[in-house]
């Protein structure tokens, strides 16, 4: 009677361990989940509202599309994953637990190798960008008037962020837009876009924006890739966290259920 009483109580014991690895379950998958949206509003980010930094990258701009679409698809994966934990923890459905654990162990080790991927080629990327963007710049700027595509987002990106040229002003000098022109520095560069003296010639520091707009790109994908790096890290916690609670799940309703 004395050892019933007490497997009674390891009994108790274990259904209240698994009732809390079933809610850590669904809160770690409902985080995944949220992860996911995350990433996925990012990628629609980069796809429709980052126009103007995407068109001044010249040639690198389908890359940084596909990034956008990677983050769009990965974000959804995730989130589809994170209903698929939390269905399987709520229903105590062992097939839907194995489909979890495969598909999360498959994107866990993707991401790893992803994550190395990044910090092998950064320095690589961030030369891309420079030389894309400097290159788009001097040969495809064609002035504040102009209605092509590359000179609207350069001066989009020189009135918005305040910046001028990819470096500082000087680097419209033997640009096309200087040649065409025969103006030192466009409109888009004054402090005051409607100060007169600001006139493409006067080349006064207190007229001109001093700061270069390739620092502004730099900072904001820096932006953007600490958005991306924290939330994938958090992601990667979490993941190895679900892989083994669902197992332990798993293997819990197998023995309750006299699979094994």
């Amino acid at each position: 009677m004395f050892f019933d009483l007490s497997r009674t109580v390891r009994m108790a014991r274990l259904q209240k361990i698994y009732a809390c690895l079933r809610y850590l379950m669904l809160f770690v998958n409902g985080i995944i989940c949220t992860g996911g949206f995350v990433l996925l509003g990012l990628g629609l980010w980069i796809k429709f509202g980052a126009a103007s930094f995407v068109q001044v990258m010249g040639s690198f701009s389908a890359q940084l599309i596909n990034i956008g679409y990677i983050c769009i698809g990965v974000g959804a994966v995730l989130a589809l994953i994170g209903f698929l934990g939390c269905c399987g923890a709520w229903k105590e459905n062992r097939c839907l637990l194995l489909l979890f654990f495969a598909i999360v162990t498959l994107i866990f080790v993707a991401e790893v190798v992803g994550a190395i991927l990044v910090l092998v080629y950064r320095a690589v990327v961030e030369a891309l960008v420079r030389d894309t963007s400097k290159k788009s710049l001097m040969q495809g700027y064609m002035g504040p008037a102009a209605s092509d595509t590359v000179s609207q987002a350069w001066n989009t990106i020189m009135i918005g962020f305040k910046c001028c040229g990819f470096d500082n002003y000087t680097d419209f000098a033997g640009s096309v837009f200087s040649v065409n022109t025969g103006l030192s520095y466009p409109k888009s560069c004054c402090a005051v876009l409607t100060e007169p003296a600001c006139n493409g010639l006067d080349m006064n520091k207190t007229l001109i924006h001093q700061k270069g707009c390739f620092r502004v790109l730099i900072s904001l994908v820096q932006e953007k890739s600490v958005i991306i790096g924290s939330t994938a890290a958090g992601i990667c916690v979490l993941e190895l966290v679900a892989m083994i609670v669902s197992v332990v799940l798993f293997v819990k309703l197998g023995i309750q259920n006299n699979v094994w």
